[in-house]
């Protein structure tokens, strides 16, 4: 079981304050870290935040106009003339 982020800053700074002449690159080997990741460790002991991911387009998204108004039709349409899960195929001319 590996080390949280801040379990890691933790220990890099750790072994550079009881060592100084150690470098960036001996902890970045000895932890299997980046050497930019040393650096952060050192020049801060809370680890940055992570970045929100970016949403992401779903398969979805350009049949969803025509779906909208298949169902807004629906809402007038007799009952055995209404749309279900099973009964909505995509037609070529959308």
């Amino acid at each position: 079981m590996g080390l949280s982020r801040t379990q890691l800053f933790a220990a890099i700074r750790r072994d550079k304050r009881l060592d100084p002449e150690v470098s960036q690159r001996a902890l970045a080997e000895k932890y299997g870290v980046h050497r930019r990741t040393v650096r952060q460790a050192l020049l801060s002991a809370v680890p940055p935040p992570r970045k929100k991911p970016t949403p992401r387009a779903t398969i979805l998204d350009p049949a969803k106009p025509w779906i909208d108004e298949m169902l807004r039709e629906d809402a007038t349409a007799p009952r055995k003339q209404k749309h279900t899960a099973r009964r909505i195929q995509p037609s070529a001319d959308r």
